[in-house]
């Protein structure tokens, strides 16, 4: 007697609030919607990781000394920190999409970000190996504003001629032993070779990273020439850009072609 006095205190209730149930495929789509918001989070969080996979795999640890970093140095200077920032918010993504399952009440904090942590190394080996992370490299240094600064800072890191540390195009070879060379912000510079350490010959193609020394304000001598290959799609802007010639020296090129 007391139940049905109860229920009908209810039912009297939501009728006065205008409350209606609602039907059980409502809460099916919830559910389901968020499992797929959950594992699209989880994907993007993985092509994260391919990208820094990417980027760590051509680490300048190995010249440290040649450009006088500390190991400590070089990996607060080159650590991909948007990168890190962008796996942590969509981990999160997942944490907070699985808390708001049917079920999800059952998992602990640590176990969902462990797993999603774990998932995310595995599936981001797999786009990696799949070439993922080098072409999301490629499309955001040929679009996304701010690449150099946030998103691969080894941009921004190999811009710094007066540590000794320059990357650019060659656009023109002067001889055997100069070159013209566009760097980042398309500042044409007279390249001497003062050295034969090279990775590659400098010739025209993909850009390189140098390490030498300046000389004047578009002069650089050279001893050290290395492939630049994350951030070669940043290069790819350059096609049609203007650029300032090097004193004493007649512009090399009206226009610029980057082909790669």
């Amino acid at each position: 007697m007391e139940n049905e006095i109860f229920n009908k205190e209810i039912l009297e209730k939501l009728q006065e609030l205008k409350i209606k149930p609602r039907a059980r495929w409502h809460f099916l789509l919830k559910n389901y919607a968020i499992w797929v918001s959950g594992v699209f989070a989880l994907l993007i969080g993985a092509a994260a990781v391919s990208v820094m996979i990417y980027l760590g795999s051509y680490n300048d640890f190995a010249i440290r000394q040649d450009i006088n970093k500390s190991f400590g140095e070089m990996l607060l200077l080159t650590l991909p920190y948007f990168w890190l920032i962008f796996l942590g918010l969509f981990i999160f993504i997942v944490y907070y999409n699985l808390k708001h399952t049917k079920t999800g009440y059952r998992y602990s904090i640590g176990l969902i970000i462990t797993v999603a942590v774990i998932t995310s190394i595995f599936l981001g080996g797999i786009f990696y190996a799949a070439g993922l992370g080098q072409e999301l490299d490629e499309v955001l240094g040929q679009k996304a504003p701010l690449y150099g600064e946030m998103i691969n800072p080894r941009v921004d890191f190999w811009s710094n001629p007066e540590e000794g540390r320059l990357i650019g195009v060659i656009v023109d070879q002067i001889g055997d032993e100069e070159f013209v060379l566009i760097d980042k912000d398309q500042q044409e510079w007279l390249v001497k070779i003062k050295g034969d350490d090279f990775v590659i010959p400098p010739q025209a193609g993909g850009p390189l990273r140098l390490i030498g020394e300046k000389k004047s304000d578009n002069i650089f001598e050279v001893f050290k020439v290395m492939p630049m290959m994350p951030g070669r799609g940043f290069f790819k802007r350059m096609n049609g850009g203007p650029h300032p010639p090097v004193p004493g020296n007649p512009r090399m090129l009206e226009r610029i072609e980057v082909n790669y």
